[in-house]
């Protein structure tokens, strides 16, 4: 890595900078319209709003560029392109349009309280030394106590994710950044030089995987420079627009955890935290079975155990 890129990954604070707000979509129009409105009238709007549009028709293009026409301080760079292959593809196309010096990701269907970016920029500038960040969803689908419990107890060692937990239980402002190795995807924001030398993995079809999947790459090459911002917050409506159900998600959970475990298996409990999070994705799969009176969960899992097992990492 230069010099310069050093320098400017350690120095760059956000406050007098450009920062640029991102939305990949595809076939939403009527969430992405919602998510727009919540970023135009934010406390501390972006300098400019990027749209990544896979969808095969115009209806999304045509509502945004609508809406953008009330407001001019806010430059548009809107992208339609179906061919865009898939979710971080679309990451890597816009982080190649931006200007901003912080780029912050967005979900489609996100509603975002009226200061989640002065609150995400005022943690740059509390934080000079980060490099990523993401803020917390107030209304996480419903978990038991029992569920986080099981959680943390599976996800260890590579797998370690202390998300589960934080979101939904802050109200207030005031609260301290909390050092994480893992910060959600759909509402992250990096300094654009991080890019530079850690690239988006565009070769392997991460989806599930790919806010992890790239966080622990970027704590690897910078040590522990990313966190979760608690005052920044959003609500998150889960569009089933789209959207895997039961077995579905459960063959592609698990052939991108081979995946992930496969570009990682040098590294520290590797094989150890991969083995004990298969035994735990089993589990769930046999309870949301149960619950749901489908063995879809169930074959699901075993699809995706076989198709990740043959499936070679790829660059």
């Amino acid at each position: 890595m230069s010099n310069l890129v050093k320098h400017d990954l350690m120095q760059n604070s956000r406050r007098g900078g450009i920062f640029s707000a991102v939305i990949p979509t595809r076939n939403r129009h009527k969430d992405l319209a919602k998510a727009v409105t919540s970023i135009c009238y934010q406390t501390q709007p972006p300098d400019e709003l990027i749209i990544v549009d896979q969808s095969a028709g115009d209806e999304s293009r045509i509502l945004v560029e609508k809406q953008m026409l009330k407001f001019e301080n806010i430059k548009l760079i809107y992208v339609h392109d179906p061919l865009i292959l898939g979710l971080v593809d679309a990451k890597r196309v816009a982080t190649e349009r931006a200007g901003g010096d912080i780029i912050c990701f967005l979900e489609d269907d996100v509603i975002l309280e009226a200061d989640f970016i002065e609150q995400i920029e005022n943690g740059f500038v509390v934080k000079p030394e980060m490099l990523g960040c993401c803020g917390i969803i107030t209304n996480p689908p419903n978990q038991t106590v029992m569920y986080e419990i099981l959680f943390q107890l599976f996800h260890r060692g590579i797998f370690k994710d202390i998300r589960v937990g934080l979101y939904g239980r802050y109200t207030e402002r005031g609260n301290n950044l909390i050092t994480s190795e893992v910060i959600s995807g759909g509402l992250s924001a990096w300094r654009k030089d991080v890019f530079k030398v850690v690239p988006f993995d565009v070769l392997n079809g991460f989806h599930m995987f790919e806010d992890i999947e790239f966080s622990t790459r970027v704590v690897r090459q910078f040590g522990k420079r990313l966190f979760i911002n608690p005052n920044a917050r959003l609500a998150h409506y889960f569009s089933p627009i789209g959207r895997d159900y039961l077995g579905v998600r459960q063959r592609r959970k698990l052939k991108e955890c081979f995946l992930f475990y496969k570009k990682r298996k040098n590294w520290g409990w590797a094989m150890t935290s991969f083995v004990w999070l298969l035994l735990g994705m089993l589990l769930e799969s046999f309870v949301q079975s149960l619950i749901n009176k489908s063995f879809d969960p169930v074959c699901g899992y075993l699809l995706g155990f076989i198709e990740g097992a043959k499936t070679d990492i790829t660059g």
